[in-house]
């Protein structure tokens, strides 16, 4: 641009530019705190205590300090902001001005800093003898992300000549964000996230201290949290894609999906494992290990996320880092793998030693089974994580990174999920001493019964009641290239399900005189039980089916009759999205809903246009039906032919005859037309037409001047052959065709409210043993041992 058009240019206000230059320096100041904080605490733990305290919180508040100030800039539109003009508008609403925030990359870096931060400062304070290394390794974390933030600053003005500007508007978030699960979704799952620090932070504490018995009641309210909103944030991520991404499901185990899940495998893990450290003394340096691991997954995970390796193998989208951004967050990762990997192993060779002898023999208890439960659903994290990252393994490789498609992970998964959800429904009904063959099998023989019974009414309801037109009850799956009919393993994994169910629902009856919040683990288990039931039936008994739809010609899919209505908006509209809207009948004239399906594009960094796909939602109690629009095709689309004169051919209830060659005009002449006499024969009637190509001026292609022979349909000359004389002719239809996908998917409500019941469960767990008065492990543990059996004494 000119210089001498510079002034002319609209200039940010002045406290626009203070509030963006306060929140840069924030972010400096943070690293410079933190940097503090560490030295305080290693080198001077006893006079600095006071020093690394106070820069350790003023370093959080700072943090905090920027967040808010990117977020005024984003409410108020102020787009010299380089961030803000690229992730903001003026058209949105404030709820997405605020969403912009966490929109992009930089913004996000950010919100998981002061997600971090903010569970700092809860727990530090209750971190006792483990104070100064904790804080160590929460000052070493936080100061890296604030120092990335440094180089992926939020803070840079838009500036031409060195001059800032305000451009005339913002480019706005991508179309599939601009749903109300983006000012949701992502605080919950990175608040999930900055637990995550404080989990690591104490077992490194811990493992350096070498006192593994004080961090469990300070460890595990906060593993419980932790566990709650990464699992509920894990939810809303999939509701978030059900609602927008027209795949028809919840979940694809997208690489990114990955690496949220990989971590709460081990923070479930993590849980259940300072449950039996608590009561039985056993599992520190496994503990230790867990806490560690699901930190470090989700490190590794962000990584791959924000290097740039999966950028074409994620439906999400990261911009590449800053090269100096991204050393610091691998010098990041290498030195949490390296540190926590020395001192655990350092303990473990340690503690090898001075090992205590087991208990004695006993399979039959509670201890040893969810020593299993443990090890299935951290070997199943593991799993999960080698999957997400063979796209990053192909572009070290110098291949194409390619994402692991869902159907090898559904071949894999089962080989884990099985036995997790058995130990999920037998390891609460038993006791945590050994207990005799007899009396296992006759709590869970028990508890089978009541699951198949339960399986079979399901069957029975589906089966005699109107339900059965809406599911399929023959579904066919694929096990390694080979097709099986599926019913049988469905009706396994809903009957599992059940089990699990009834298995914790027995425990809350023995539970029940007593305490009631003690209930809410196998609450959670319960909700855990309903999701995993909704997901399998919505997806195993679900009935997809196609259509093409035309304006005067409607379609039939599955039970309906699909009309095309209009469009409710275009694609020049805001945000390029293009609504349409369909009626859906059960039969002609007998409406039973409207559908407004959408399109929208989304631009790659290459120049690309990928058209997107936004939904409709039909939901019921019982069922959602699901209807997805593809892109509209406007060009014909038909069957292409080859015929001599005199020669035939009958497609869908006509005939073509191809007559003879026609021309029109001086042969090589601009205007003269070359056209082919055909005649078509439609219930018993003739007619003639002639499709023709018309020579243009020189250098231009040949015109096409198809024939109308229906009012939906033509007949097109694609090519002739002076020689033999024969013609290429193209059927097709001259009308716009809009191919509906429309799935009929049962019990989807099973999956939100078992989310629901697993968040709000898990946050009463969480509340619990933070609030109580805390009594001695055994004793609580005997406590709870004994009304059990007090209550299978009397029910026996």
């Amino acid at each position: 641009m000119n210089p001498e058009t510079i002034p002319s240019l609209v200039k940010p206000p002045t406290w626009s530019l203070f509030v963006g230059g306060l929140g840069s320096y924030l972010v400096l100041g943070a690293t410079a705190l933190y940097v503090l904080s560490v030295i305080a605490w290693l080198f001077f733990p006893t006079r600095g205590k006071r020093v690394g305290s106070w820069a350790l919180t003023l370093g959080s508040v700072s943090l905090l300090g920027s967040f808010i100030a990117l977020a005024v800039l984003f409410i108020a539109n102020r787009f010299e902001y380089q961030y803000v003009a690229g992730h903001g508008d003026s058209k949105n609403a404030i709820p997405y001005r605020i969403a912009g925030i966490w929109s992009g990359q930089q913004g996000s870096f950010l919100l998981w800093g002061v997600c971090s931060a903010i569970f700092v400062l809860l727990v530090a304070r209750h971190t006792d003898i483990y104070r100064r290394w904790f804080s160590v390794a929460c000052g070493v974390f936080l100061g890296c992300i604030a120092a990335i933030l440094a180089f992926e600053s939020p803070f840079l003005l838009n500036t031409i000549q060195g001059q800032p500007f305000v451009p005339l508007d913002g480019v706005g978030m991508a179309p599939s964000l601009q749903n109300y699960w983006v000012t949701i979704h992502p605080p919950t799952i990175f608040m999930g996230f900055g637990s995550l620090t404080v989990l690591f932070a104490l077992s490194f504490a811990a493992l350096i201290t070498r006192d593994f018995e004080k961090w469990v009641p300070i460890m595990r309210p906060w593993a419980i949290v932790s566990m709650s909103l990464v699992g509920v944030g894990l939810c809303m991520g999939g509701f978030w894609a059900y609602e927008t991404l027209g795949w028809g499901g919840f979940w694809m185990w997208d690489p990114v999906e990955n690496t949220s899940f990989v971590p709460w495998c081990f923070t479930v893990a993590l849980t259940h494992g300072l449950l039996v450290q608590a009561t039985r003394k056993k599992w520190q340096i496994s503990n230790m290990l867990l806490a560690g691991l699901a930190f470090l997954t989700f490190m590794y995970g962000t990584f791959l996320t924000r290097s740039g390796f999966l950028a074409d193998a994620s439906v999400h989208s990261f911009a590449e880092m800053d090269r100096s951004a991204l050393k610091l967050l691998i010098g990041l990762v290498g030195s949490a793998f390296g540190f926590f990997g020395i001192a655990w192993g350092v303990r473990v060779y340690q503690e090898r030693r001075a090992a205590k002898a087991d208990e004695g023999p006993g399979a039959l208890k509670r201890d040893n089974l969810m020593k299993l439960g443990i090890i299935s659903i951290s070997v199943l994290g593991l799993a999960t994580a080698v999957g997400m990252s063979v796209p990053f393994f192909m572009a070290l490789s110098g291949k194409p990174p390619k994402v692991v498609e869902e159907g090898l992970y559904h071949q894999v998964i089962p080989w884990f999920y099985v036995p997790i959800m058995l130990l999920l429904a037998v390891a609460p009904t038993t006791a945590w001493k050994a207990a005799s063959v007899k009396e296992f099998a006759g709590k869970v023989y028990s508890i089978l019964c009541a699951a198949i019974g339960l399986t079979g009414l399901t069957v029975f309801i589906v089966a005699a009641t109107s339900a059965n037109r809406e599911i399929t009850l023959n579904p066919i799956l694929s096990f390694f290239g080979h097709k099986m009919n599926g019913l049988p393993w469905l009706l396994f994994l809903i009957g599992l399900s059940y089990f699990a169910i009834v298995g914790n629902v027995w425990r809350m009856g023995l539970l029940w005189r007593g305490s009631k919040i003690a209930m809410m683990p196998y609450l959670t288990h319960i909700g855990v039980s309903l999701l995993m039931t909704g997901l399998i039936v919505s997806r195993g008994f679900e009935r997809v089916d196609q259509t093409m739809v035309m304006a005067d010609r409607p379609g039939q899919v599955l039970d309906y009759v699909v009309s095309f209505k209009g469009m409710t908006s275009t694609v020049e509209d805001r945000d390029n999205h293009a609504r349409f809207e369909f009626a859906l009948a059960s039969q002609p004239g007998k409406k039973l809903f409207e559908a407004t399906p959408g399109l929208y594009n989304v631009h790659t960094e290459d120049g690309q246009t990928n058209v997107m796909v936004w939904p409709h939602i039909q939901k019921g109690i019982f069922e959602d039906v699901y209807i997805s629009l593809r892109p509209p095709q406007t060009t014909p689309m038909g069957k292409e032919f080859t015929l001599k004169p005199g020669e035939q051919v009958n497609l869908a209830g006509r005939t073509y005859k191809y007559i003879g060659l026609d021309r029109q005009g001086q042969p090589g002449a601009p205007g003269t037309k070359f056209g082919a006499k055909i005649q078509v024969t439609t219930d018993g009637k003739t007619e003639d037409f002639l499709p023709q190509l018309e020579i243009g001026q020189p250098g231009t292609d040949l015109k096409h001047l198809p024939a109308q022979i229906a009012p939906d349909l033509v007949v097109d000359m694609n090519a002739m052959n002076v020689a033999d004389k024969s013609v290429t002719l193209d059927v097709g239809t001259s009308a716009t065709l809009y191919p509906l996908e429309v799935f009929h998917k049962p019990l989807t409500i099973l999956v939100w409210l078992g989310a629901g019941l697993m968040g709000v469960a898990g946050f009463f767990a969480a509340w619990n043993r933070r609030s109580r008065r805390r009594l001695a492990p055994t004793s609580a543990a005997s406590e709870e041992e004994s009304a059990s059996t007090r209550k299978l004494a009397k029910i026996a």
